[in-house]
Formats: C-alpha cells, sequence, structure tokens
C-alpha cells in the first residue's frame, strides 16, 4: 500500500464513520452529549465541516469555502444551544460531504510525489509543529481531527436515547 492509499483510506474512513453517526443525529443535532452540555451534533459537523476548509486551505492555498462559519465552528468556539443561529443541520452536512470530496480530489492533485511538499500555508502559530510542515502530514490531520470528534457525536446519540453502536 502506498502512503496515498493510506492516506485515502484514512479520509474515506473517518467520513464514512463520523457523518454515519451524524446522519443518525438528524432529528436531533442540538442534543448536548453530557447534563453539563458540550458540543452537539450541529457544532461537531459544523467544526469539522470548518476545519476540514481550513486545512485544505493550508494545504492549497485557496481559500475555505466555509470561511463565513468561522464564528459559530473554529476551534474555542463555544457550542450555542439555539438552533436557529447556525445554518440548517442539511446546509452542514451536505458542505461536510463536498468538504470531503474536495479532499480527495486535492489528493489526487497532489499525488504520491507531491505528499512531502511543504504546505501552500501554515498558520503562524503552527509553523514549527511537526505535524504541519508537509502536505501529507496535512492530509493525515485532517482524518485524524474528524476522528477525534466522532465520540463526541457518540456521546450525543446516547444521550438522545440512541442505542450503542458496534464501533
Amino acid at each position: 500500500m502506498t502512503t496515498i492509499e493510506t492516506i485515502r483510506s484514512a479520509l474515506r474512513i473517518s467520513h464514512t464513520w463520523t457523518h454515519g453517526l451524524a446522519e443518525d443525529m438528524r432529528d436531533a443535532a442540538m442534543t448536548a452529549p453530557t447534563p453539563r452540555g458540550g458540543n452537539h451534533p450541529m457544532w461537531v459537523m459544523g467544526h469539522a465541516a470548518y476545519s476540514k476548509g481550513a486545512l485544505l486551505m493550508m494545504i492549497s492555498g485557496t481559500p475555505n469555502p466555509v470561511e463565513h462559519w468561522k464564528e459559530w465552528f473554529e476551534g474555542g468556539s463555544e457550542p450555542k444551544a439555539e438552533a436557529d443561529v447556525y445554518p440548517t443541520y442539511d446546509e452542514v452536512l451536505s458542505a461536510c460531504d463536498r468538504l470531503h470530496q474536495q479532499a480527495l480530489d486535492l489528493l489526487d492533485e497532489t499525488g504520491e510525489a507531491g505528499l512531502d511538499q511543504a504546505p501552500a500555508m501554515v498558520w503562524p502559530e503552527l509553523t514549527d509543529d511537526p505535524d504541519f510542515q508537509t502536505k501529507g502530514q496535512l492530509f493525515l490531520f485532517t482524518a485524524m481531527h474528524e476522528m477525534s470528534h466522532r465520540g463526541q457525536l457518540a456521546d450525543a446519540r446516547r444521550a438522545a436515547g440512541r442505542s450503542r453502536l458496534f464501533f
């Protein structure tokens, strides 16, 4: 298996597994994962889309297509309890799907040899971070970031009374 095949698999698995949980929460997108609040599915998926757009921007230099969502979904933002402050859940899930496809397309465009190239840009606070030095590392981080939030969706599902999943 080549590096690009490994990264493609990681992107596919993280998207499929995370998106599956998110789809199941269409009727309960504002469910907090704990009695003390937390990242509800709307915030998790909006954050996943916003972050993926930002990571693809670092790789390619092209603007984040959901940059206008920054105030709601950037890292460190606080989830709001009111659904009407956000885009619709359908818009968020659709953006996740589009950005996933853009990531796969950009990966193909980058090619195996391009994975070791420096990204088009890296945020100043990350320039010395070893995980942000190549396009390949950023693609892998993109997959890992999405998967890291999957547990929050699983917790929200349980809080909404959904049954436990096998994986």
